[in-house]
């Protein structure tokens, strides 16, 4: 349009002449028409950019909320797969641990099939036997061990009763030499191996006191410390004033088979030796100024608690009937205990062999006598030279079986209390023996004094 307005049309009315004004006109309206066409042109062609701008916003737009959603789309996949992959990984490691627990169990199933193997091989062998299965782990180890079992026999002796020969007074002469050993200004301590608790019932008997319990269970438990020793401790108040007693009862039996398969199987590996339960107790010094002298009745069956009184000991004293089926029992018991005492307590002595129940109260019967030596014979072969058979034996006496269970004979017989006196006296004086006396000086006129110096008590090997 600006073209036009520029054009000299006065200039171009001249130049065409007579046709000149029709002829511009002309001009001028194909000028205008070509430039609205020009015009329109252009604005259809703006049209068309804008409309393609917006088209290709949209399509980029569009693409991007496609985009937007793939996006999305691949990070629910990817979270798809780690879910996955972790559920793989946990499966996994499920089977890695239930293939390794498999694997452990079966390890532990063999390992049980062998101990269980060995615990048939060992019921197969002699009853000692059973109880050497497994290597010995005393309380702190074997050094201190021996020492202080040493030191214990020296200063305050602990006493096994025992025999595998029933019916034999084990229980009676425990309880009467307690009540010696008591008069003698000793403190004693008794403790009742027996699950039957004939020792428990006749000395609380004898304190008017109903009923004994099983005290040494507590004593015989995994974990058991040194003041629970002492509250399963009863202190006796009339006959053994000063003294004390663990007492037995017949729970006892329930525990000691329950310790008896937690040693074969070795389950009391996780606590402790499971044998040498008491020995730690006795052993320890907080106990052991309690008492003097300790005495342990045994049952006539190798059992936990028997096991335990052993290697809790520093003597042996086996009584014994003089009758030959008795006498070779005593060979029998002692060969077996040879092999406790190599494997289990090498400290342990023995004390000596008693007669129990003979027919005479001041000699043996010729039957007495021949099985008296017997059993000498029997010690002899199984234990060595170092053996003592006691000269006092015990003979059957009303008054004792009168107070068995009631009461202590000692106590209500005065001959009764001679013969567990000499007794006594004799186990004393191979417990503590005292120096020879020094022998007279010779006269100085020539002549051989006949006063010969008293032979020292042979003291326990």
């Amino acid at each position: 349009m600006s073209a036009i307005g520029s054009v000299d049309w006065a200039f171009l009315e001249f130049f065409f002449g007579d046709h000149g004004k029709i002829t511009v006109a002309v001009i001028a309206l194909l000028l205008t028409t070509i430039s609205l066409l020009i015009a329109t042109l252009k604005y259809l062609a703006a049209r068309m950019a804008k409309k393609e701008r917006d088209d290709a916003r949209k399509e980029r737009d569009e693409a991007r909320i496609s985009l937007q959603r793939q996006l999305r789309k691949v990070q629910e996949q990817e979270e798809v797969l780690a879910a996955t992959a972790a559920e793989l990984t946990k499966k996994t490691t499920s089977l890695s641990l239930t293939a390794a627990i498999q694997h452990d169990q079966e390890a532990a199933l063999k390992e049980r099939e062998q101990k269980l193997g060995e615990v048939r091989s060992a019921f197969v062998g002699q009853e000692h036997d059973l109880w050497c299965l497994h290597k010995a782990r005393p309380p702190s180890g074997q050094n201190y061990y021996n020492a202080r079992m040493a030191q214990r026999q020296r200063q305050k002796p602990v006493i096994l009763v025992a025999n595998l020969k029933g019916g034999v007074g084990k229980s009676t002469l425990v309880a009467n030499l307690a009540a010696y050993f008591k008069e003698s200004g000793k403190r004693v301590l008794v403790i009742d191996g027996d699950y039957q608790g004939s020792l428990s019932n006749m000395l609380l008997a004898a304190e008017e006191y109903d009923r004994a319990s099983p005290e040494i269970n507590r004593v015989l438990e995994p974990g058991s410390t040194t003041t629970a020793f002492k509250s399963a401790c009863y202190r006796f108040q009339r006959r053994l004033a000063g003294s004390m007693i663990v007492a037995s009862s017949y729970a006892l039996a329930a525990m000691e088979n329950r310790l008896m398969i937690e040693y074969l199987l070795g389950d009391d590996r996780r606590y402790d030796d499971g044998r040498y339960r008491l020995a730690n107790h006795l052993l320890s010094e907080d106990v052991g100024d309690t008492f003097d002298v300790a005495l342990i009745d045994a049952p006539p069956r190798l059992t936990a608690a028997t096991i335990n009184a052993f290697c809790a000991s520093t003597h042996l004293l086996v009584p014994t009937v003089y009758d030959k089926t008795s006498a070779e029992a005593v060979g029998t018991f002692l060969n077996g205990v040879r092999t406790l005492k190599s494997a289990l307590n090498t400290q342990i002595d023995l004390l000596g062999v008693v007669g129990t129940l003979t027919h005479r109260q001041d000699s043996l019967v010729p039957r007495e006598q021949n099985a008296r030596n017997m059993a000498k014979d029997q010690v002899a072969s199984v234990w060595g030279p170092d053996f003592h058979v006691f000269e006092r034996h015990i003979p059957r006496r009303s008054a004792i079986a009168e107070a068995a269970g009631g009461d202590i004979a000692f106590y209500r017989d005065e001959t009764v209390r001679g013969l567990f006196a000499a007794l006594g006296a004799e186990i004393a004086g191979r417990l503590w023996p005292q120096p020879a006396a020094e022998p007279p000086r010779p006269p100085r006129v020539q002549q051989t004094p006949r006063a010969a110096a008293s032979e020292p008590a042979h003291p326990v090997g």
